[in-house]
């Protein structure tokens, strides 16, 4: 068996975190897949200034709510202590990762990451909160393609971290006696 294993003892527990990792993978992949279209589409239109200038800033956007649904989604997994949902996102992320990669026993994991991509993520941050809310012209992105790749080269770290996270990992529940069967289901 693995050794990136969480064993829970009470059927209740299992079955909700069971229901929190499934719902969390599928809202994941809708929407990394509808993100992974938003790129195409924007490098399709690279040539076109109107189009690549709402494209970039839509598929920057839409970045940091894929990364926000992931971290809500893992603290319904396995929730930090004081998690709160308004926190701010540099706190959340931190946490969340800093708290799932201990739990899972990945800790090399988030720190190689914060290490060498989080530095780049929140530059880009930084440039999303400029763009939705605009104090000036300029905080209203033009789009070029070397800030797109490097749009691209973040979320390429970063949906290679999450694979690493979740590869290999598992839950499990001890029985200790038959009966406790039918409360899993």
């Amino acid at each position: 068996m693995s050794k990136h294993l969480k064993k829970y003892e009470k059927s209740d527990e299992f079955r909700k975190v069971g229901k929190a990792l499934n719902d969390y993978q599928i809202r994941h992949n809708i929407i990394r897949k509808d993100y992974e279209e938003l790129l195409i589409l924007t490098k399709n239109y690279q040539n076109n200034e109107i189009k690549f200038d709402a494209l970039f800033r839509a598929t920057l956007k839409s970045f940091f709510s894929l990364i926000e649904s992931d971290i809500y989604g893992l603290n319904e997994i396995d929730t930090y202590e004081g998690y709160d949902d308004f926190d701010r996102f540099e706190v959340k992320f931190k946490k969340t990762f800093k708290n799932i990669c201990f739990k899972w026993n990945k800790t090399e994991l988030i720190s190689n990451y914060l290490d060498h991509h989080f530095g780049n993520l929140i530059s880009l941050k930084k440039k999303r909160d400029k763009l939705i809310h605009p104090k000036k012209k300029e905080d209203i992105l033009k789009a070029t393609i070397k800030e797109f790749e490097q749009l691209k080269t973040e979320f390429e770290n970063y949906k290679k971290m999450l694979h690493t996270l979740m590869d290999n990992f598992f839950v499990s529940i001890e029985i200790n006696d038959i009966s406790e069967l039918k409360n899993l289901f």
